[in-house]
């Protein structure tokens, strides 16, 4: 079936508009619920009672080995919290998003994701844990070795997601549009980003009606990401500003950037672990700091102060994002495809165009829309243009 290109220009729809407040406010309390305070209570819970270390002491006399038993209290403790868990992240992202008619998932589909996830969630949960207690036994300065190897552990799971974790959510296929394509690979290369050697189309219109595109690579190791809701619901012009956005992160380093910065910040929830580990183990009844059973105590700390630095960490990301935005700018040459596409991707997941200034200080990693549109409408004026040919 041929391909029916969108009206140009986009503008907000009312409707979706009127919606945004009550869908975004409800999902920021459920996230908020499911990020932080379930899985803080249940870490608590765990301490408190005794039942970390019931659980870690009952896995040692069963394997008779430290590692195995760590190994298997890091797969029991993720697979409870994510059961703890279900029925929220089941509200939220199934039952919420149905009632605002975000989502397009069969609740078989939604299951087989969780539990995917899970699968996904206890292989790294096992493989970051084993080298963090590795540490830990090693240098009573695990915390400063531990944020390096977090920053280098997110450069190797950006480079891999397209190529390793993506197919195991999304349906991937190479993208059939030559002549997008040759647009991609021609600003690519025009903002001197060579070998973008994968142009890839993930099945979103399977889960929902949002679209969203990114640029992953490192090295020789490039792909442009595009959703099909991306591809089937905004025009030509629209789906180059997206991608020419993604280009930015990658031209600007941000994945370097990132990695650095998020290395960084970890190095305080790391310390304070440290710190509460060496003066709560004997109160908790914690064997050492390196005991399996201080496992929530850890989590409950990088949860917890993460949370606190959140505004400052959301902070440097919108300030990255604009970047990129003017990156976009640059490279598409499209001020007002840029403004239209930014409407469309607004309405089309119900985000809030201008949200308060405490929601967007606590809760937005990205520029609100309106900044956004505002940023083009100014481009506009200053540097006129029929976009990207």
């Amino acid at each position: 079936m041929q391909r029916v290109e969108p009206k140009e220009g986009y503008e907000y729809d009312p409707g979706k508009r009127a919606l945004a407040a009550s869908y975004e406010k409800l999902k920021l309390l459920l996230g908020f619920v499911d990020g932080t305070l379930v899985p803080i209570a249940f870490c608590l819970i765990l301490l408190l009672s005794g039942a970390s270390v019931n659980l870690s002491r009952l896995l040692g006399s069963l394997t008779n080995s430290y590692w195995i038993s760590l190994g298997l209290y890091l797969a029991t403790f993720t697979i409870l919290l994510q059961i703890i868990e279900a029925p929220f992240s089941y509200y939220s992202g199934f039952i919420v998003d149905h009632r605002f008619k975000l989502s397009t998932q069969t609740i078989k589909g939604w299951l087989m994701d969780e539990v995917k996830g899970l699968g996904v969630e206890v292989l790294f949960a096992v493989f970051a844990g084993t080298i963090l207690y590795y540490l830990i036994q090693a240098t009573a300065l695990w915390w400063i070795v531990a944020a390096v190897i977090f920053a280098a552990f997110s450069i190797f799971i950006s480079t891999i997601l397209p190529y390793v974790i993506l197919p195991i959510f999304y349906k991937v296929t190479p993208v059939k549009d030559d002549q997008l394509r040759a647009e991609l690979v021609s600003m690519s290369e025009k903002m001197g980003v060579k070998n973008v050697n994968r142009i890839l189309v993930a099945d979103e219109s399977s889960k929902s009606v949002r679209a969203n595109a990114f640029f992953s690579g490192v090295g020789d190791s490039k792909a442009i990401v595009l959703f099909d809701t991306l591809l089937n619901n905004f025009t030509r012009r629209e789906i180059i500003t997206v991608v020419a956005h993604e280009l930015g992160h990658y031209v600007n380093k941000d994945i370097w950037k990132e990695a650095v910065t998020s290395g960084l910040f970890m190095i305080l929830p790391f310390f304070i672990a440290d710190y509460a580990l060496r003066f709560g183990a004997s109160s908790l009844g914690l064997t050492g700091v390196s005991d399996p059973a201080g496992i929530p105590l850890i989590i409950t700390t990088l949860i917890g102060i993460s949370f606190t630095l959140q505004p400052l960490t959301n902070a440097i990301s919108r300030y990255v994002e604009r970047k990129a935005d003017e990156f976009g700018l640059l490279a598409a040459e499209d001020p007002v495809a840029q403004a239209s596409a930014e409407r469309r991707l607004t309405d089309l997941s119900l985000s809030v165009d201008t949200p308060s200034r405490i929601v967007e200080l606590f809760f937005y990693t990205h520029p609100p829309s309106s900044k956004r549109i505002e940023l083009a409408e100014q481009w506009k004026k200053t540097e006129p243009t029929q976009g990207f040919r």
